[in-house]
């Protein structure tokens, strides 16, 4: 489980981090809930998303992580292989710090078009947002520059994802040289027969859809999500100035 989903949440240069980190248990929610925001939101990014499809396992995802191996996740997920989720849409939130990964089921959710956001804080602490409303916080370091993520899964050979993003908006707290977005949405992460499409324009990146598609191919026989990198993704970073 730990490199799969360690490599897609800190995928700022694909191949570029060495990985086989340790992997943690669910982190229970009473845990979780202690961290308290303080202070102004330093990034709130928010869409509207769905995760639709068809086999065993299907997500979408928002993702805010860092280039040191540090990143957060929040989403919508639906996996016949969770005891949890037991293949019916739930709200999940994923991270990593320092190479360790957790992550945590929430409420039920629905596989159609949802309002959902990630805030974070400076002390070190992220809100999951669903329809308006805080569903938790999570303790989450993050440093330097940040980068962002539209991006689906899907769980094995001939399951299919059919996930929108939709209307994205990144609010970041900074000076005014590190405010933005830089460059192009980068939709060349496509892994395991699984694609981005950038679906409506972008100003400076604000603003930008997404159709995230496919169906997984080229398992090894015994892979799956867990195991392998099987996402379609579309990244953009934050200025640096």
């Amino acid at each position: 489980m730990a490199n799969s989903r360690l490599r897609r949440l800190v995928l700022p240069l694909v191949g570029a981090l060495a990985l086989g980190m340790a992997v943690t248990l669910p982190a229970a929610p009473a845990s979780a809930a202690a961290a308290v925001p303080k202070g102004t939101v330093y990034v709130n990014y928010t869409a509207k998303i769905s995760a639709k499809g068809s086999g065993t396992g299907y997500s979408s995802y928002l993702n805010i992580h860092d280039a040191h191996n540090n990143a957060f996740a929040f989403g919508i997920q639906s996996d016949t292989g969770s005891t949890q989720s037991r293949g019916k849409p739930r709200f999940i939130w994923e991270r990593v710090q320092n190479g360790k990964f957790s992550y945590g089921y929430l409420s039920a959710a629905s596989n159609n078009l949802t309002s959902v956001g990630l805030r974070w804080y400076k002390n070190d602490v992220a809100a999951v947002v669903a329809n308006g409303k805080v569903l938790q916080n999570i303790g989450v370091n993050l440093d330097g520059r940040l980068f962002f993520n539209a991006e689906a899964n899907a769980r094995l050979n001939g399951d299919t994802v059919h996930s929108t993003v939709q209307d994205i908006s990144i609010k970041i707290n900074d000076t005014t040289k590190r405010t933005g977005l830089a460059g192009k949405w980068n939709t060349g992460f496509a892994f395991h027969g699984l694609r981005a499409k950038q679906t409506k324009a972008d100003n400076r990146g604000q603003g930008a859809s997404f159709a995230i598609d496919g169906t997984v191919s080229g398992l090894a026989r015994g892979h799956d999500w867990d195991s392998d990198q099987v996402s379609g993704i579309a990244m953009i970073a934050q200025n640096w100035g």
